[in-house]
This record gives C-alpha cells, structure tokens and sequence, in this order.
C-alpha cells in the first residue's frame, strides 16, 4: 500500500461510520419496540441492507441476517420504510444493525 493510500484510507473509514451513525440516529426516530415483542421477552439483531437513490430516498430494506423473530425483523423493516430518505448522504448501499434490547 503505497502512503497516500495509506493516509486517506482512515478519512474514508471514519466518513463511512458517520454515515451509519446518521443513519442509526435517523432509524431511531421511527423504531418501535413492539408490545408483543415486549411481553415475550424477545431481543436480538436485525441487520437491513438499505438501498438509496441518488437523493437519499430509501427505495428498499431487506433483512441481511434475521433477528429470529418475525416480529423484530417487521419492526426494523418498517422503520427503514417511515425514515424514507438519508439526505446528504451520497450512499447507495448501507448494511444497519438494528438492536433490540429489553433493559
């Protein structure tokens, strides 16, 4: 790896990450822990591939790996749906990781 590679490569990461956190941040307002989910005492990971147009609309959310519960991943998914665009973004693609924790 030559060193310029070397020292851009660091910039590039560090934007990609800002960009998941908008990301997360923006998902957040629209993620609901279900009743039900709640009830049953269901917790676990949904990871979305998120697709985007050249604006930032968000044109599709698939499931990447499963929560193992249908109702999380619903509930991710509809999420991805209600947040509708990622203004500023310049992305494409995004894999989010969308946490479902009881406290």
């Amino acid at each position: 790896m030559l060193p310029e590679e070397r020292a851009s490569r660091p910039v590039a990461e560090s934007a990609s990450t800002l960009k998941q956190r908008i990301a997360q941040r923006k998902l957040a307002e629209h993620l609901f822990y279900l009743r039900e989910a709640i009830s049953r005492g269901l917790e676990g990971e949904v990871r979305l591939l998120l697709t985007f147009d050249i604006e930032g609309k968000v044109l599709d959310a698939q499931i990447v790996s499963s929560s193992g519960y249908a109702l999380l991943d619903q509930a991710a998914t509809n999420a991805a749906h209600a947040m509708r665009r990622l203004p500023n973004t310049g992305m494409r693609e995004l894999i989010l990781p969308v946490v479902f924790k009881l406290q």
